[in-house]
């Protein structure tokens, strides 16, 4: 029998011998003395006006007169999942250089027209998207959407800021390649998605070296088209100088060039294994435990949310009480779901001393098992409601959060709509909810565990769970 099957028969027995584990009424219960939880604040939804230009450009315009500012988010499809396969990482260099300069105005420029209307603009990308974001004074939006227009149509990238990102992409590789989760990372999301374009993570210095302005300019041209464009545009205008403003800066901008493949949909299938990076001398061991999940938008995804953050989600998580405030093996073990537009990944992660490596495992496999088996206390239940949608308010507080939001809602295939199914799916979650989304994705036995740490040191601890396998890092 395989021993980490084994194990895990033996935490399942210990289970059901010892009935319903959840947390005692005296950890549960509010402490005495404070007073009750207000009620809960509704999100003021905004009235979203949605729109295309004529050129395919979605406009997604929402007034906001609470304070004399406009946010605005551009955002294209594409982004490091697109990169070509011979050039991962290639997203990187383009997000640092594409406010580098316009075909009329130097990076300086750029920097001190947005100061004097008290804006900045500034460029990013994720997985699915590559984006531009601006925050300014509402009184200054037509020098701000002139600038962001010109950087979403013309932008430069002068060979100096080239040759400066890339070798401070490099100057980061090394950098962060000392730290104990840098390849761990890597060898985790392979394992995940395989040769799926999701499971890149870590750049290597000999690719970013190859890249040339060409490239850029070409990933610029695929990315930049109206027709798979948004832009959200929150702030205190009305609506109609929104869209007017819109249509004279972005009017004119024309698709050009061949568009980006579509990025296809990632592994949802578990492929549970037992790997180690070897990281000779270290004093700990960096663990991740996890596996694929759904993408964003699917039907799980607020059962998924409750589950999560019930088990290890929050500081006042299963999985945080029992390895850290009780066994003290860890700081801060932390658990995730993120979902992109076309996958999904959960993923434990806790650093711990060498020598409890597999005993922080064992409770690790506990936790997951236990959710998937009992159903957690009422009060426990509504406590990470409550948490979820405290949490939700805060972060769409602000116009700028707002914009960043219902962008990538668009590019996950939300609509603004969507922003008020948040609090009412949490409140509808059951017990029994979160006991099934145990048994579908958090199952040990479905789980794929990823450790770096000294091999001479945890790799006779490891043995018991089952074979282990000394990864490479570049393998």
């Amino acid at each position: 029998m395989n021993s980490r099957f084994l194990a895990n028969t033996l935490l399942g027995l210990t289970l059901a011998a010892a009935g319903p584990l959840v947390q005692s009424k005296e950890k549960t219960q509010p402490i005495p003395g404070l007073p009750a939880y207000g009620k809960d604040k509704p999100l003021v939804l905004p009235d979203v006006k949605e729109l295309k230009l004529e050129n395919g450009l979605t406009l997604w315009l929402i007034e906001r007169h609470d304070l004399p500012l406009v946010s605005l988010y551009l955002a294209v499809r594409g982004g490091v999942a697109s990169d070509p396969k011979s050039l991962m990482g290639l997203s990187n260099i383009l997000s640092a250089t594409l406010t580098a300069g316009t075909e009329k105005r130097s990076s300086r420029q750029i920097a001190e027209d947005l100061q004097a209307v008290g804006a900045e603009i500034e460029a990013a990308v994720s997985k699915d998207m590559t984006y531009l974001g601006i925050e300014g004074l509402a009184s200054g939006a037509g020098a701000i959407l002139e600038i962001l227009a010109e950087t979403a149509t013309q932008a430069s990238f002068p060979r100096e800021e080239v040759e400066l990102a890339i070798e401070n992409e490099l100057q980061s590789i090394v950098a962060n390649r000392s730290e104990p989760t840098y390849e761990l990372s890597q060898v985790f999301q392979r394992q995940l998605f395989g040769d799926h374009p999701y499971a890149f993570v870590n750049p290597r210095p000999e690719v970013i070296r190859k890249i040339t302005r060409a490239d850029l300019v070409k990933a610029y041209r695929q990315r930049f088209r109206p027709d798979q464009a948004i832009l959200v545009m929150v702030g205190d205008l009305t609506a109609g100088n929104m869209q007017a403003l819109a249509r004279t800066h972005f009017g004119h901008w024309k698709p050009a060039g061949e568009k980006i493949a579509e990025v296809p949909p990632a592994p949802r299938e578990a492929r549970p294994a037992l790997l180690l990076v070897d990281r000779p001398n270290s004093v700990q061991s960096s663990i991740f435990v996890g596996r694929p999940m759904p993408p964003a938008g699917n039907p799980d995804e607020f059962p998924l949310q409750v589950a999560n953050t019930l088990f290890g989600g929050a500081f006042g998580s299963r999985l945080t009480m029992n390895i850290r405030e009780d066994k003290g093996y860890t700081y801060s073990p932390r658990a995730t779901v993120t979902d992109w537009a076309k996958g999904g990944m959960f993923r434990i992660s806790a650093s711990v001393r060498n020598e409890v490596t597999a005993a922080t495992l064992v409770e690790i496999f506990y936790e997951l098992d236990r959710l998937a088996t009992t159903l957690p206390e009422k009060e426990e239940l509504a406590r990470t409601q409550r948490y979820l949608k405290g949490r939700f308010l805060l972060a769409n507080e602000t116009a700028a959060a707002v914009a960043a939001t219902l962008t990538g809602y668009w590019i996950d295939g939300k609509t603004p709509r969507d922003l008020a199914k948040y609090v009412p799916g949490i409140d509808a979650v059951k017990a029994a909810d979160v006991e099934e989304m145990g048994r579908r994705y958090f199952a040990s036995r479905q789980q794929t565990v990823a450790i770096s740490g000294d091999a001479q040191q945890i790799r006779e601890q490891l043995a018991l769970f089952g074979d282990v396998k000394v990864v490479e890092p570049s393998q």
